[in-house]
């Protein structure tokens, strides 16, 4: 789901919570360097589990 703005909403498969991607690269997956390159998987920020994106 888009929002207004160009942020994209996902649910995580494992626990179910919507999240924004943009805020999940800032934090989940923060320490990772391919997060600023266009990588095709998010970590939930709430579960910690990670996923291709759909």
């Amino acid at each position: 789901m888009k929002l207004r703005g160009g942020t994209k909403l996902v649910t995580c498969p494992r626990c179910g919570r919507k999240f924004d991607i943009t805020y999940a690269r800032a934090t989940a997956c923060s320490g990772c360097s391919y997060a600023t390159i266009g990588c095709s998987y998010v970590r939930c920020p709430f579960c910690g589990y990670e996923f291709v994106i759909s």
